[in-house]
């Protein structure tokens, strides 16, 4: 998992994959307020989901991973929390949507280390070994949220 803000993540571009920063360029530079809620095919199997949702607790959240993308995912408006735990301590899988590359799980909410999305254009890159249970309400109530999730297909032998 990596954390940044898309003002100046070009100062720690060595902390990142190759594959992930053209894209993290790409993003830096494009107006993505200007976008409507939709998915956009980018090539090559990636693409960029513009999406509007709301927060919930934490508690009716389902945790996910992925296996064939690494996540990046940018917060546009709004606030949210996201739950990071790693897939070693994630327990049994509880639907297995791989046709969509999501796996979902459900460890203790309590376990979760807390990823607070407040600033605009933050953006965190969840990898497979990356369990993140999205879109939690910071107040435990619920929220609008309007964010970019870029998926970015891994390499072959990541």
């Amino acid at each position: 998992m990596y954390i940044g803000d898309l003002k100046q993540w070009e100062r720690e571009e060595d902390n990142l994959p190759d594959y992930i920063k053209p894209w993290l360029q790409k993003l830096a530079s494009a107006r993505l307020d200007a976008l409507p809620p939709d998915r956009y095919d980018l090539g090559n199997g990636n693409y960029l989901n513009i999406d509007e949702a709301v927060t919930l607790p934490a508690i009716r959240r389902q945790t996910e991973c992925h296996r064939l993308y690494a996540d990046v995912q940018i917060l546009l408006e709004g606030e949210e929390i996201i739950g990071w735990q790693p897939l070693c301590d994630l327990g049994e899988m509880t639907k297995d949507n791989g046709a969509k590359d999501a796996y979902f799980y459900n460890p203790p909410v309590e376990k979760d280390r807390k990823i607070v999305m407040l600033r605009k254009r933050t953006f965190v890159v969840f990898f497979p070994s990356d369990g993140h249970r999205c879109l939690c309400a910071p107040t435990g109530g619920s929220g609008a949220v309007r964010k970019a999730v870029l998926k970015v297909k891994l390499p072959a032998g990541e």
